[in-house]
């Protein structure tokens, strides 16, 4: 996988886990552990931080709208807003404490959210958090966002590689990212496979920033080949 990703970026870096929901087997990793900046993948430990200050029930109307467009259309604004609301690098302490997740780790720089490190494990970790813990109206929330995750996010970013692209004729809720931070560029995809969502897919990968705009391709190509896992 790794080696299908540096023929079109010889530098990257990948942070990979699959786990079977169905079986609860890890069905492969590679450099699990690894931080890598998260960019909008935080902004589901956001939606689940806003879900936790309403006693884990649906928020008004306006915030249910609010946190729909954030994940779907990956809405920065949105994002920024909730973010500055409830208490910036708070949440991410709160929710890596709340979900177990050992390499999560807020940003150094408090405004900057996308800063935020993660790990392929731990956001195995959070998607099974949502899965298996939240109420259903809550989870059906936040799955119906990721289920209709929209062609272009807010800034008009294609956000079809990796899961979507790699993996076609599969059904998928995804939360993707993408972005710079300092010299690294950074694109992730993460998301269920499956009607039943039995697979949790994590792919991150980052690379020197001048390979922003090949990135993507190279995330779709190592992502392709965990097809045979999960058909």
């Amino acid at each position: 996988m790794q080696a299908l990703a540096r023929t079109k970026v010889a530098s990257a870096e990948i942070g990979v886990e699959v786990y079977d929901r169905q079986t609860g087997v890890v069905l492969t990793q590679l450099s699990a552990d690894q931080q890598f900046y998260s960019m909008p993948v935080v902004k589901p430990l956001i939606a689940l931080d806003v879900l936790r200050e309403s006693g884990w029930c649906l928020p008004a109307s306006s915030t249910q709208t609010q946190l729909t467009r954030m994940i779907t259309a990956s809405d920065d604004g949105i994002a920024s807003s909730l973010w500055v609301t409830h208490g910036g690098t708070a949440i991410v302490t709160r929710m890596a404490r709340l979900s177990g997740l050992a390499g999560t780790e807020p940003p150094s720089s408090a405004g900057q959210w996308g800063s935020t490190r993660i790990t392929a494990a731990d956001m195995v970790k959070v998607y099974n958090y949502i899965e298996d813990e939240l109420p259903q109206a809550t989870r059906d929330l936040l799955n119906n966002a990721m289920y209709h995750a929209s062609e272009h996010g807010s800034d008009g970013t294609d956000q079809y590689f990796g899961i979507p692209d790699g993996l076609p004729g599969t059904t998928w809720a995804i939360k993707q990212g993408w972005g710079t931070s300092g010299s690294q560029a950074v694109y992730n995809t993460t998301g269920l496979l499956g009607a039943d969502a039995r697979y949790v897919v994590i792919v991150l990968i980052s690379a020197p920033s001048r390979y922003f705009r090949t990135l993507p391709s190279a995330l779709t190509a190592g992502t392709a080949a965990l097809q045979p896992l999960v058909s």
